[in-house]
């Protein structure tokens, strides 16, 4: 959803907000190399 709002929808954004059962791994260091700000609340098993 995020690649297609960047290369199809051509959405201008900063920031993401998501809820905390979006909050992987995986997804955040994609909005990061995107060179996006993310912020959500982190589960207890996901936090290191």
């Amino acid at each position: 959803m995020i690649l297609d709002a960047i290369n199809n929808q051509k959405i201008p954004f900063k920031t993401v907000l998501m809820d905390s059962w979006y909050a992987t791994q995986r997804l955040m260091g994609l909005i990061d190399n995107l060179g996006k700000i993310y912020y959500c609340p982190l589960k207890s098993n996901r936090a290191r």
